[in-house]
């Protein structure tokens, strides 16, 4: 079908990817950064609700989950900001409930 390989176009390389330098792209090339999620208004809610309906005290559902009675509490009242993924997680997983909904709402 094709005499030699010049013809083939599954046999022709591409000396100019082996050209290009690898550098990173310059930051206004850069796409823009996904901004950070603002967690669900009512977490504090969500949590001290469910924590009540298991019956459990502040300290029996530190032990549970592992997190301190203080960072418990400051979720609870609402004056901790920013509270980790993995704390949350340990909090849903003890209280049995949803990740999400216990972070986010919903």
């Amino acid at each position: 079908m094709f005499d030699d390989e010049r013809e083939n176009p599954q046999f022709q390389t591409v000396d100019a990817l082996d050209s290009v330098p690898c550098v990173p792209r310059p930051k206004a090339e850069r796409p823009p950064t996904v901004p950070t999620p603002v967690l669900g208004p009512g977490q504090a809610d969500r949590l001290r609700r469910s924590r009540e309906d298991k019956g459990w005290s502040l300290r029996q559902l530190s032990a549970a989950a592992g997190v301190s009675v203080r960072t418990i509490r400051e979720i609870e009242s609402g004056d901790k900001e920013g509270t980790s993924s993995n704390i949350m997680a340990a909090l849903a997983d003890a209280l049995r409930v949803p990740r999400g909904w216990l972070t986010f709402g919903g």
